[in-house]
């Protein structure tokens, strides 16, 4: 397990004056990071030997927004996994008071990006340990596609929305399918959970298609979205998601 404390930045903070949900996106990135730097598996371990880390799925769930004021705690471990091909990274945060106020489960895969294909990352981590643990008991199921189009966006790859491995990092994704919620929904609601699944890289001056469905729940007053990112003539799918809304408190 490992351990990370961040103080959210003025720029971090959104319109309803919380830590904004891609500010929390880039905390748990960072502990990663360090994380698997520490087990000896992190990027500048690895990328000599043509691997890469590639990130298939990603769901979080928020209890409850920090403010400018929280100190927040990033608790990153990594899980056991059903399958010898993927590893299970999970997170928890927790504000100054020690509430545990968001957790997430990811999924990965190790890529040999020189023969362009996936590699048993047990050959390369023989050292490797699992927590039985998860922070989400969530098995990744299949998500839908859009069945209709209420908002579309189109983008441009920016220089601004690559990481180190010279595509749009994951976070980016999930801009941009926030950004496809219309502002009159944004600043009634909060992003409570999402769900998403990355099909393929996005890279520099590509277009890309954020298409949004959005389905409202009577009930409780809460909102669903079901979005796909697509891009090129052919319109080849990059991610899919889907996001889960509640009234802001």
């Amino acid at each position: 397990m490992y351990e990370i404390t961040f103080v959210p930045k003025i720029s971090e903070i959104s319109l309803n004056e919380k830590v904004k949900f891609t500010a929390l996106i880039d905390f748990l990135q960072h502990a990663a990071y360090k994380h698997a730097d520490l087990l000896g598996v992190g990027h500048h371990q690895i990328f000599h030997k043509n691997l890469t880390w590639l990130l298939l799925r990603y769901t979080v769930e928020i209890i409850h927004y920090p403010s400018l004021e929280d100190d927040i705690k990033v608790i990153t471990w990594v899980a056991e996994s059903r399958s010898p091909r993927y590893t299970l990274r999970e997170f928890e945060i927790y504000d100054g008071k020690n509430n545990l106020i968001c957790k997430a489960t990811t999924s990965w895969l190790l890529f040999n990006y020189r023969k362009r294909q996936i590699v048993d990352f047990k050959d390369y981590w023989p050292d490797f340990k699992a927590e039985e643990r998860r922070a989400i008991d969530y098995d990744f199921p299949k998500l839908p596609l859009p069945e209709k189009i209420d908002n579309r966006k189109v983008m441009k790859v920016r220089l601004h929305d690559l990481d180190i491995n010279q595509h749009v990092n994951h976070r980016v994704n999930i801009e941009w399918i926030i950004d496809s919620i219309p502002q009159k929904i944004l600043k009634k609601y909060e992003l409570e959970k999402l769900e998403i699944s990355y099909k393929e890289q996005a890279f520099y001056e590509e277009e890309v298609f954020v298409e949004t469905e959005i389905l409202k729940q009577q009930e409780n007053e809460q909102m669903k979205a079901i979005h796909q990112i697509t891009k090129g003539r052919k319109e080849k799918l990059v991610s899919k998601a889907i996001t889960y809304w509640r009234l802001q408190t």
